[in-house]
């Protein structure tokens, strides 16, 4: 997994679907985040591939993706610069 993932920002006045990385494609189907605020990508062996939040601010964000695999993606925006905190929990939803 890349320390660095790539990310893409596709803002339609102001806001719009943000997408991180973590390896490079094709994915396959995405499953939905546990609480539906976006879709993540992962590996037939349950590592992360790739995450995708629905809707974020360009210039003032906080959101969380919790996939059923244990992982958790939290983003903060602010001015349009993007911070990522990718974390592996032991307990799987």
């Amino acid at each position: 997994m890349k320390k660095k993932p790539d990310i893409s920002f596709r803002t339609f006045g102001g806001s719009g679907p943000l997408s991180i990385y973590w390896f490079p494609g094709p994915y396959g189907d995405a499953i939905e985040a546990l609480k539906g605020d976006g879709v993540a990508w992962l590996s037939p062996s349950g590592d992360l591939l790739g995450v995708e939040f629905d809707d974020v601010d360009e210039n003032s964000d906080h959101q969380i993706i919790t996939t059923p695999g244990g992982y958790s993606v939290e983003v903060s925006v602010k001015n349009k610069k993007v911070d990522v905190d990718l974390k592996k929990s032991n307990r799987v939803a």
